[in-house]
């Protein structure tokens, strides 16, 4: 190898380290989030839990002699948001929704590094965390029911979504669906974990398979034999919204009126509050849970 290649090379090495491990953290979008559940008209308990959370990384300055005009004070922070559907006997569901939340939440407060952005969008680096990330969550149902045999029949959907800068990622394990609004049209992101999926995927009747529709093929609990996550990755743009909800709603109201509704609410909460109602007024046949986050230009 000549000098001069020699010395190109080390060159590169720095200006590929700092685009691997550092990152402009400001973005040109933000978000704006609503959340609301029922119970529905036909249930005793609210078996739906969901969350929505911010994490920050802050730097605060101490001393210097510096004119700390010159000096901001920046954040780097990302969102989460989140919806499991627990399955069970009354209390054993309400227990495996909470159970999936709470683990979470305690799960996130331990990761060994930051998040800085995702510019590759089909990252196996960032899959590989998620499945070790719901792989723990599956433990702590396993560790559950060690202690409390009587949790033994009990599990839940969980669907989450990670917005790191101007992206999204989305793990889905169950049948708590993702649909993405964009420029007047909502699409579906995700796909049912069930029976009348796999059949309808092999070519069976749509009136053959729907009756299946409830038969879960992957989930939370301590009995579950696949809690494999399916992962997507989105590159967000302005006036997107992204809405996770529990089948409550989706059995109840067609997709139709549910991108209306999202399209006419003038906030993401009071499009939520929307969808609940949509639900009630169809039967409100199960627990209803709808987590909306809308992308929207910073001013």
């Amino acid at each position: 190898m000549s000098l001069e290649n020699a010395e190109t090379i080390e060159d590169v090495k720095p200006a590929l380290a700092a685009s691997r491990y550092f990152i402009n953290a400001e973005s040109d979008l933000g978000l704006e989030f609503g959340a609301a559940t029922h119970i529905g008209l036909r249930r005793n308990e609210n078996q739906d839990r969901y969350i929505v959370l911010r994490r920050t990384r802050t730097q605060q300055l101490l001393f210097t002699n510096m004119p700390t005009e010159e000096l901001t004070m920046p954040t780097d922070e990302t969102f989460g948001m989140a919806v499991a559907d627990g399955m069970g006997g009354v209390g054993s569901g309400s227990l495996a929704s909470q159970l999936a939340i709470r683990t979470a939440w305690e799960i996130a407060g331990r990761t060994s590094s930051w998040i800085m952005k995702l510019d590759n969008l089909n990252s196996s680096e960032l899959a590989e965390r998620i499945e070790g990330f719901i792989y723990l969550m599956q433990q702590a149902f396993v560790h559950e029911y060690e202690s409390n045999p009587n949790f033994r029949n009990s599990g839940t959907t969980w669907t989450a979504a990670y917005f790191v800068s101007s992206f999204v990622a989305i793990a889905q394990v169950g049948d708590s669906p993702t649909f993405l609004w964009r420029d007047g049209t909502m699409s579906r992101i995700t796909v049912d974990h069930t029976v009348e999926q796999e059949f309808i995927a092999c070519g069976v009747a749509p009136e053959i398979a729907g009756k299946f529709g409830h038969m879960l093929t992957r989930c939370l609990g301590s009995g579950s034999t696949n809690s494999r996550p399916d992962v997507h990755f989105l590159r967000l743009r302005p006036h997107d919204q992204i809405l996770i909800c529990s089948d409550g709603l989706t059995d109840m109201v067609a997709d139709p009126f549910i991108a209306s509704a999202m399209d006419e609410a003038r906030t993401a909460q009071e499009a939520c509050d929307s969808l609940i109602k949509l639900a009630l007024d169809a039967g409100g046949n199960d627990n209803v849970t709808a987590v909306l986050a809308r992308v929207k230009p910073k001013q």
